[in-house]
């Protein structure tokens, strides 16, 4: 069912109408059971060109279209706290907690005394 929520990009869009109408022509250049599937084939990637939408993709979740990438690309912002990114928030808390990241040092003793007292 079409909800008509473009989620196929520009580019992928006009090589699906390209790929689509080559697969038509091959159909209706030879005839055959083969070809005609894949005309038919075709049929589905030209449907899925001009109308931008791509039924596998919504039942899929996927949406590539242009404005979900433009969206991706920008970095994520808190709100409340300014205009700063999510990657902002991550190094102050790596920053902060330092000492506790650091790994235990290791000293050549135990409870023991100095590994040369001990015989």
């Amino acid at each position: 069912m079409l909800s008509g929520l473009k989620n196929v990009g520009t580019t992928e869009r006009w090589l699906s109408i390209l790929g689509g109408a080559a697969l038509i022509m091959r159909g209706m250049n030879r005839p055959s059971m083969t070809n005609a599937l894949l005309g038919l084939g075709g049929v589905g990637l030209v449907y899925r060109g001009v109308t931008g939408h791509c039924p596998a993709y919504e039942a899929l979740g996927v949406d590539r279209s242009d404005e979900a990438v433009t969206a991706r690309q920008r970095p994520p912002t808190l709100e409340g706290r300014g205009r700063r990114s999510i990657r902002d928030e991550i190094q102050n808390a790596s920053e902060e907690s330092f000492p506790a990241s650091d790994p235990p040092a290791w000293t050549p003793t135990s409870s023991l005394g100095s590994p040369t007292t001990r015989h």
